[in-house]
């Protein structure tokens, strides 16, 4: 069947539907082997903790969070060689490369060691995300991005449920050479190198190319997303234009600032849930199936409010999603903080307040994500930037962790605080995000009326809406992009 054919039966959300299943059941297997980065966690309450490194508390937790600067210093690094490799090269590689040295942490018996294997753990780890994030962005646009954000971001979510349930499975046993923590370090690392072996088959530099697509669903996914920047060729001048405008695109920053915001409590729940369930009463083993709930319910909201930003999008409700997923962080923050952590008559309230947590600091990533992924056009500029996103705001979320201390326990209120705190800056700068995007959006339909030669009353002037009909109207049969760098030109409208 021809695309015009396939277009004219099917329609657009049809075959983009299509698309959509053939990629998630060749790629998708990549994005659900990388287990997370904090599977560390899982082992927490089963006995790898300070005491059997013999070291402090602040040692442990530098070693647990030395990943973190892996990240920091090779992200960017990461991210431009996934460009140059091509993601079905880079990806493989660093997937087998994190498998490997996950594993290596069952042998770890100080905490130099474990900082160590960690530390290149977070460098393999760098420019996984990075790429999958830029690689789903090339099959679908702005308004569909959101809810496949959540998606892959919900595996990781998901990751975290099924290994607090393999970890509740392998404490049952007992006995054996090895202890239990080893092997769960050693099951969740082994899974990863067969996945990576079946995603260099399957994966490709792009829509182009992709194997698992028909070549007229090819030409059709490229075509669709060239008024939204399209797909650019590996062209250095380029890739140095993009690159370079990556750093003075003062937005740029502006996203980084949220996603930092973001990432500290995101982070610090992610390696501390079990450490938190466990100080409500429960023994180690019941502490890994009562980290199920919260994973769950959390990945169904941040799955539901995914879905809302995509439909709704037109009415321009990413911003405000976000601030409401800041709200359930806060509220569930704010009550850890009024509970007492030591009166078992309040260690149900706690957990709902535990939950109520997960799914605010959740939820708010992928929306973020695909806020400054539909807002940065070019495919160079979008990688650059998505690797600075994750580089400084993983800086910020070191703060999360070190702050979740053993002898902090079980309040762990200077924690909870920050967790507060960075969930209220969060809601803040993306309030004022979405003050200068309606602005700037404003401005740019002015100018294109005015370039018209078209006239507004005052009253007029002070509907927004109006004002943006009007615009779209007079460049309905004109280009909306530049061959580089469209979110320049001024019909390029932001997402707010």
């Amino acid at each position: 069947m021809s695309l015009e054919e396939k277009t004219e039966t099917k329609g657009i959300h049809e075959i983009v539907k299509d698309i959509d299943h053939e990629i998630s059941s060749y790629d998708g297997c990549s994005f659900k082997s990388m287990e997370r980065r904090s599977n560390i966690s899982s082992v927490l309450p089963a006995g790898f903790n300070n005491v059997y490194l013999k070291s402090s508390p602040i040692e442990f937790n530098l070693a647990v969070s030395a990943h973190l600067f892996g990240f920091v210093l090779f992200e960017i690094l990461s991210s431009l060689v996934s460009k140059v490799l091509g993601f079905q090269v880079w990806i493989p590689i660093i997937m087998t490369i994190w498998a490997a040295l996950s594993m290596c942490q069952a042998a770890v018996t100080t905490s130099v060691q474990l900082g160590i294997v960690r530390f290149l753990l977070g460098a393999a780890e760098a420019g996984f995300s990075p790429a999958c994030i830029d690689y789903i962005s090339l099959y679908y646009s702005r308004k569909e991005l959101t809810t496949r954000y959540g998606v892959f971001l919900a595996l990781a979510i998901i990751g975290g449920a099924f290994t607090s349930l393999l970890a509740y499975g392998i404490l049952q046993i007992k006995g054996g050479p090895l202890k239990n923590f080893q092997i769960i370090f050693l099951l969740e690392g082994a899974p990863t190198i067969i996945i990576a072996i079946i995603a260099a088959v399957f994966l490709t530099r792009g829509p182009g190319d992709a194997r698992f697509l028909t070549p007229n669903e090819r030409s059709f996914t490229v075509d669709r997303l060239k008024p939204e920047g399209g797909v650019d060729e590996k062209n250095k001048s380029v890739m140095k234009s993009q690159s370079k405008s990556a750093f003075s695109d003062p937005r740029v920053y502006g996203y980084v600032l949220i996603a930092t915001a973001g990432i500290i409590p995101n982070n610090a729940l992610n390696i501390f849930l079990p450490t938190l369930v466990n100080q409500l009463g429960y023994d180690p083993v019941t502490t890994q199936l009562m980290c199920v709930p919260p994973f769950a319910i959390a990945t169904v909201v941040m799955l539901i409010f995914s879905w809302i930003a995509d439909k709704y999008h037109n009415y321009r409700v990413r911003a405000l999603i976000i601030m409401i997923a800041d709200i359930l962080a806060i509220i569930g923050s704010a009550g850890m903080l009024g509970t007492s952590a030591t009166n078992p008559n309040l260690f149900r309230l706690r957990y709902f307040f535990t939950t109520l947590m997960a799914c605010g600091v959740f939820t708010s990533q992928p929306i973020v994500i695909s806020w400054l992924t539909g807002n940065i056009v070019g495919q160079y500029k979008r990688n650059v930037t998505i690797a600075t996103f994750f580089t400084i705001g993983n800086i910020g979320s070191v703060v999360g962790l070190l702050v979740f201390t053993k002898d902090a326990a079980p309040a762990f209120k200077n924690g909870m605080i920050i967790c507060l705190s960075m969930s209220v800056v969060q809601f803040v700068l993306c309030f004022l995000m979405k003050l200068h995007l309606e602005y700037e959006n404003k401005r740019r339909d002015l100018v294109t009326l005015a370039k018209h030669n078209a006239q507004l009353s005052e009253s007029e002037l002070k509907d927004t809406e109006l004002i943006k009909e009007k615009a779209a109207k007079l460049v309905e049969d004109e280009p909306k992009f530049d061959e580089i760098l469209c979110d320049r030109h001024p019909n390029w409208r932001y997402i707010s």
